[in-house]
Order: C-alpha cells, then sequence, then structure tokens
C-alpha cells in the first residue's frame, strides 16, 4: 500500500507540474500575441491616412450662356468665359479601421478599409478666367465661376477613379505595410481590404 500511494502522489506531483506549466506558457504565449498585435498597431497608426497617390491636374473649360424662351436664343444675352485651373486629388488608406491578426511570430494577417479619396482641391491660385463676356441683360457672377469649378471637381474625380487611381492607392497601401512588417521580422504577411 505504501509503495501504491507513493506512486499516486508522485503522479498528482506530475500531473499538477505538467498543468502549471502549460498554463503558464499558454499564457505567456497569448500575452506576447496580444503585446505584439498592440505594436504593430501603434506602428500603423503614426502612418494614419497615408496619402498613397496624388493625381495633379490641369484643365481648360469654356462656359457660354445666355436666356431662352421656348429654346429659342434672346438677342443680348450671351455670357462666356474660359476657365484655366489647377489641382490635385489624394486617394489612400485611412488606417483607423485596421483589423491585425497576429497568427504566429512570422505570420500575420492585417485588414483594411477600401481606399478612399482624401481631398479634391483645385488650387485658388491657379485659377485663371480668360475671354470674359456678358451683356447688359445677363451679367457674369461669381456664382458662375463657382458653378462651372464645381462641377469640373466632380468630373475629375470620376475620371481619376475610373483610370484606377483607388487601385493605384491600395497597391501602394499593401506595399508600405508589407515593408513596414517585414522590417518587424514577419515572412507570411496578408494584407486584405474589406
Amino acid at each position: 500500500m505504501g509503495k501504491y500511494k507513493r506512486n499516486i502522489i508522485i503522479l498528482l506531483v506530475s500531473i499538477v507540474v505538467i498543468s502549471t506549466f502549460l498554463l503558464y506558457f499558454k499564457f505567456s504565449t497569448k500575452k506576447e500575441v496580444t503585446l505584439l498585435s498592440d505594436t504593430i498597431d501603434e506602428k500603423l497608426a503614426k502612418i494614419l491616412e497615408v496619402a498613397t497617390v496624388k493625381y495633379n491636374y490641369t484643365n481648360v473649360v469654356t462656359y457660354k450662356d445666355n436666356k431662352k424662351i421656348s429654346n429659342i436664343d434672346l438677342p443680348f444675352t450671351n455670357k462666356s468665359f474660359i476657365i484655366k485651373y489647377s489641382g490635385y486629388i489624394k486617394a489612400g488608406v485611412d488606417l483607423n479601421g485596421i483589423e491585425t491578426n497576429v497568427i504566429n511570430p512570422k505570420t500575420v494577417k492585417i485588414t483594411l478599409d477600401k481606399p478612399q479619396i482624401f481631398d479634391n482641391v483645385i488650387v485658388e491660385e491657379d485659377v485663371y478666367v480668360y475671354d470674359e463676356r456678358d451683356s447688359v441683360f445677363n451679367k457674369l457672377t461669381f456664382d458662375d465661376l463657382y458653378e462651372v469649378l464645381v462641377e469640373e471637381k466632380k468630373n475629375m474625380e470620376k475620371e481619376v477613379v475610373e483610370k484606377g487611381l483607388l487601385k493605384d492607392a491600395e497597391k501602394n497601401a499593401k506595399e508600405l505595410i508589407v515593408s513596414l512588417l517585414e522590417g518587424m521580422g514577419f515572412e507570411e504577411i496578408k494584407v486584405n481590404f474589406r
């Protein structure tokens, strides 16, 4: 019986030691992964709203307007101008909604929001108005100029998105994040956009 008790005590002590070791290892590994994940989020947050693509544009627009009655142009109501303007559009990925999942010390999965347009700006100093013409019955106004510029901004944004500006922003953001994470020692990096 004494030998039997001794074997049971040794077995119980062994189970307690092994369980303690396994629990400690499990919790310490999880803690390291969480800390590493927080470090990645912090480093990526430092490059918040990375403007990965900037598209510069210059354009010339002709504006003509006249008053009509039943689709017939009224005489002496013509107004027109030619406008030249420059601007830029910035697109990129907002890193506020980033999700980081460290799978193991060499593998990480990053999930980001899709790229978006950050800025669409017409530079006021680069706006030139040429060949202004108006009439006594239809004067040119600041609103005419403003409406043309607002419409042109919308058209330019639509045009550059169709040409692939957001795809370029996605590609550049992915390259930037992969480069940063490779510098942190990760070998397998998965970057997904939602």
